[in-house]
């Protein structure tokens, strides 16, 4: 099942049926242990629409929205209407990775993928030639159809280890290592934790999910150690306000719950900051995470309340990044918790970056209301307030009238690394 952000996506930029699409890019990063997007041209930039690791869906990158300049092969393949390769591959971060591109007449989109080399066999002249790539093709024809090159499956495993492929009759033809049992797969696309196994009528593949080599960094590693106590001492916090709470007066109880809610905003940025070795907060990641926990409130109430988000990749200093952080909790939930009368809503999170600057907006289709009614008196959206313009010195417009949504756009320049 696509992810409700890609949903939504898929709606807005009125796309047909991603399920096609979405077959293969999950079948070809399981097989080949890699990462792979569904991007959409829009203007300048490309929209994530549908990503993918390792077979599971990347659900933080969705809404990404990625200059065309720092995908150069997915604007050729645009450009031109066809497969594009990377003919020496690509460094992503420390890794090596094979890298193509591929436009999707049927659905206008363009699928990228990155296969890492880390774990390339170098293959023999007579490897080379008894690779099954023919058999590979068919397998993928009877996986997802013409309309994803059949020729991204063979690609994606020429030369990788642990790979094994049966013909339409069970038969091994091609084996890199010891092979699974075929009979305990069902047809179709089978992902665990060791495995990875894609059987069809035409024939299987399957593919040993194993670790690939990681870098360790001693700094970084005590950073990282750092914040991730500090992470389970403010949760400590949290836990101790919630406990408080039970046994409080009513009025009581919503302050001590309200400022465990705060607390716990700034041990998701000590999470993040612990998972980054201590060098950013990635603001996707941290979205992501903020409207995780009101969309699970809006279920728990009963709400199908639904949040987008939307803005290319941008990385936040640490102190900045707590800052931007309890203004998007307090943003987020003010939309979930008073912007729908109905049980139906979306909320969008939308962030562009001009240079240093940053914009970034929050946006619902709720009910909206008279912004000459605010006296002053909301507690969130002065605390919102406060910090836009005394902790990052930007500028903060709020835009709403009934039954028009609300919209609320924040500017102010990015701290850099120095």
């Amino acid at each position: 099942m696509l992810p409700e952000a890609t949903q939504t996506l898929q709606q807005q930029l009125n796309l047909k049926d991603l399920s096609v699409a979405a077959q293969a890019l999950q079948t070809l990063t399981a097989l080949g242990k890699g990462e792979g997007q569904l991007l959409f041209a829009d203007g300048k930039n490309f929209v994530t629409v549908l990503a993918a690791k390792n077979g599971n869906w990347e659900e933080r990158l969705i809404g990404r929205l990625v200059p065309m300049t720092d995908e150069p092969f997915a604007f050729k393949a645009w450009r031109r209407g066809k497969t594009c390769f990377a003919p020496k591959g690509l460094l992503r971060g420390f890794e090596p990775v094979a890298h193509c591109a591929a436009f999707l007449s049927s659905f206008q989109l363009i699928l990228t993928l990155d296969i890492p080399l880390i774990e390339t066999t170098r293959l023999s002249p007579l490897q080379f030639l008894l690779f099954p790539k023919r058999l590979l093709q068919k397998i993928a024809l009877a996986a997802w159809g013409k309309e994803v090159s059949p020729s991204l499956l063979p690609w994606a495993l020429l030369g990788q280890s642990d790979v094994f492929v049966w013909d339409g009759s069970g038969k091994l033809i091609w084996r890199m290592g010891e092979p699974p049992q075929i009979d305990r797969f069902t047809f179709g696309l089978t992902v665990q934790s060791d495995i990875a196994f894609l059987r069809t009528k035409l024939g299987s593949v399957a593919r040993y999910m194993g670790s690939q080599a990681k870098i360790l960094r001693g700094y970084a590693l005590i950073r990282s150690e750092l914040h991730h106590r500090v992470k389970n001492d403010l949760q400590s916090i949290v836990s101790w306000l919630r406990l408080q709470a039970r046994n409080s007066p009513e009025e009581a109880k919503r302050i001590l719950l309200d400022a465990s809610e705060r607390v716990c905003v700034f041990a998701t940025v000590h999470d993040l900051l612990a998972r980054s070795k201590g060098d950013f907060v990635e603001l996707r990641e941290l979205t992501q995470q903020l409207a995780n926990w009101a969309v699970e409130w809006a279920r728990s109430e009963g709400k199908d309340t639904r949040c987008v988000i939307v803005g290319p990749e941008v990385n936040l200093m640490p102190k900045q990044g707590s800052t931007v952080a309890s203004i998007l909790n307090e943003l987020i939930w003010n939309s979930f918790k008073h912007a729908f009368d109905i049980n139906t809503g979306v909320v969008t999170v939308r962030w562009e970056k001009s240079g240093s600057e940053l914009t970034l907006e929050v946006s619902d289709n709720g009910k909206g209301f008279d912004t000459k009614a605010l006296d002053g008196s909301t507690l969130g959206l002065t605390i919102v307030r406060n910090l836009v313009e005394q902790d990052l010195g930007g500028s903060m417009e709020i835009r709403s009238s009934p039954g028009e949504g609300t919209r609320v756009t924040l500017k102010f320049r990015l701290q850099s690394s120095a």
